[in-house]
């Protein structure tokens, strides 16, 4: 198992480049959070909180008639959060320095933010919990990846002072093979006593979209029993590694006992969400001020697939149905893959958008829908992929055949 982890390290890492197109996608300008910056986004919450005292009622599927003002549910993804001296020695964009995990979570609880359960947020996008957004409440989710002791070292302390709890998504061969910055499992064990959710990332952080039905089936079981056995905890969602998954991957999550899975695509989560494809907003390194900000108060447009599965494989062009909210300025409307405009047809009257779809010559492709309108900016993304087969078999095909060609020569 351990040398088919490090062959897929080395995968893992070059992948990593899918994060930074999802990150593109949220990126917003930053500026330095000030005192004013709370006051003047807290009366913005109220304003947009009157009547969102209770979810919509509203059937799974169905896109509520109030889309406009119920801003949701925001779900703060966390990778690593490292002191400014070791970021100084590895940078990366995925890192928050404590300075400034402490400065958003003093952000979030100025602005009456609130952590609400993983669970919570699967009740409530199912119609079947109550939140409270009364007086300028918001509920929030803050989920942190991997499972590195970052959390247990800086990010735990700085909880308890605002009562936080947060979610920790892991996959178990890290805490294995004992990296310098995983979590044990006693650790973990103690993270979950303290009142933190403790969930799955897959066993090993493969590209799921790489790998068949067996494999994948196997990567959720073998985590889920995994993490059960070793910390003592229940396990019933997931979130995909790189945020990137295919048509197979949510009948098989279903299958292995798991309610849940979250992206890490753009936008807010709302009563009527598809409880697999829940979103999340990457926090990357620079997002202060402004930029964090916006990420908690983003719109979402409600948008659901019409003829095609979410993460179906499309290798040509194909025109493809989905379902917006009625009644839009088709001239506010924008649809694009990877910043590239693709040709769409929008019935006002029924809200079918009908999309010319080409796919990219990447493994997939992010499709992204914009609306504008009175200066606020709603948005919805679909994932598709475009390229079958095992990628680290075709690797070590490519490897065997450079081998041969030596040989011969």
């Amino acid at each position: 198992m351990y040398s088919r982890f490090r062959g897929y390290l080395f995968l893992s890492v070059l992948l990593f480049a899918v994060f930074a197109v999802i990150a593109w996608f949220q990126s917003r300008p930053a500026q330095k959070i000030s005192a004013a910056s709370p006051a003047t986004t807290a009366q913005t919450h109220n304003k947009e909180s009157e009547s969102l005292s209770r979810p919509p009622a509203v059937a799974s599927g169905e896109i509520s008639s109030n889309w406009r003002t119920d801003i949701g549910v925001p779900v703060l993804c966390y990778h690593q959060i490292v002191t400014t001296e070791q970021y100084r020695e590895r940078p990366t964009p995925y890192a928050v320095t404590v300075d400034e995990f402490r400065a958003q979570m003093e952000y979030l609880a100025t602005n009456n933010f609130y952590t609400i359960s993983s669970d919570d947020l699967l009740a409530y996008v199912k119609g079947e919990k109550s939140l409270d957004f009364s007086d300028g409440k918001r509920p929030v989710v803050l989920t942190f990846d991997d499972g590195n002791n970052d959390f247990v070292n800086y990010a735990q302390p700085i909880f308890g002072k605002h009562k936080f709890k947060g979610v920790l998504f892991i996959y178990p061969t890290y805490i294995i093979a004992r990296k310098k910055r995983a979590l044990t499992w006693a650790q973990v064990q103690e993270v979950s006593k303290a009142g933190h959710a403790i969930e799955s990332h897959t066993m090993w952080h493969p590209m799921l979209n790489t790998m068949n039905e067996k494999e994948q089936l196997a990567q959720f079981v073998d985590s889920k029993k995994t993490i059960q056995k070793r910390a003592g905890v229940t396990v019933s969602q997931l979130a995909y590694p790189f945020g990137i998954y295919n048509s197979e991957t949510i009948p098989l999550l279903q299958q292995a006992g798991y309610t849940a899975a979250y992206t890490i695509f753009h936008g807010a989560n709302h009563v009527g969400e598809n409880p697999y494809l829940l979103k999340r907003f990457l926090v990357t390194k620079g997002d202060n001020g402004k930029a964090f900000a916006q990420k908690t108060l983003a719109h979402s447009l409600p948008f659901k697939n019409v003829d095609s599965e979410p993460g179906a494989i499309i290798n040509s062009e194909k025109t493809l149905s989905f379902q917006i909210p009625k009644g839009l300025a088709v001239n506010n409307l924008k649809v694009r893959v990877y910043s590239t405009a693709q040709a769409f047809r929008y019935n006002a009257q029924t809200g079918n958008l009908v999309v010319d779809f080409k796919p990219s010559k990447k493994r997939l492709s992010i499709l992204e829908v914009l609306y504008k309108e009175n200066g606020i900016e709603y948005r919805a993304n679909a994932l598709f992929n475009h390229k079958t087969g095992n990628a680290p078999q075709q690797k070590t095909q490519k490897k065997a055949k450079s081998k041969k060609r030596r040989h011969n020569a």
